[in-house]
């Protein structure tokens, strides 16, 4: 495995999930720990790669002791209107995989070494 650089603005209850991914040579894009005031309800990684790339991260993850809640597949789509208005159809986008885990505080126990309480 690879040492990864990463942005510093991850949040600290997800940041061993999104090293562990990136370490094994996943490019995560965006993560969030999930709860009250964050973008997530559950805590959940994104990343680029195939359907087979999820399955590998999924199994990682377990691996690693992280309590996978699920694992997807997205796949989004989006309108496309004329000047006026006038829908014509979809435009879909690239899929990615996505992991969501168990709860907003499941690093806190597997890392206490990291200080956080509940």
């Amino acid at each position: 495995m690879a040492e990864v650089c990463l942005p510093l603005d991850i949040d600290e209850l997800i940041l061993p999930a999104v090293k562990i991914l990136n370490e094994y040579g996943f490019k995560t894009f965006e993560s969030c720990q999930g709860g009250q005031g964050h973008s997530f309800f559950e805590p959940t990684v994104r990343f680029e790669g195939s359907e087979f790339d999820l399955i590998r991260a999924y199994e990682i993850c377990e691996l690693c002791g992280l309590p996978v809640y699920q694992a997807r597949r997205v796949f989004r789509k989006t309108p496309v209107y004329k000047k006026d208005n006038t829908p014509i159809g979809d435009v879909w986008e690239t899929p990615f995989n996505e992991i969501i885990f168990m709860s907003p505080t499941f690093l806190t126990h597997l890392y206490p070494e990291m200080g956080i309480k509940d």
